[in-house]
């Protein structure tokens, strides 16, 4: 949501802090199994996306935030914006 220019950094950071508090995990790497099931690159995880349930005529769609507490379908994100935006995540260490 923060990368297109929905929300704030600010507000993604709020919300950020606000998951790691309640233990939940803000990074892909946090995720449970995460390195052992081979996700660890991009093309790895679009192709695991592809298969999610709101994908609709091989378009994935998102729940992205409009605010905190304000969740929007997004139907139509560029699956580039989405391979360069988990690219970045996964060279990012915590």
């Amino acid at each position: 949501s923060a990368q297109l220019g929905m929300i704030s950094a600010s507000d993604a950071a709020r919300v950020e802090r606000h998951l790691a508090e309640a233990g939940l995990p803000t990074h892909l790497q946090d995720i449970a199994g995460f390195a052992q099931e081979g996700l660890a690159d991009a093309d790895a995880l679009m192709t695991l996306m592809a298969q999610d349930k709101k994908v609709k005529r091989g378009k994935l769609a998102f729940i992205l935030l409009e605010a905190i507490g304000r969740a929007v379908i997004a139907p139509n994100v560029e699956p580039s914006l989405v391979r360069d935006f988990l690219k970045e995540k996964l060279a990012r260490k915590k």
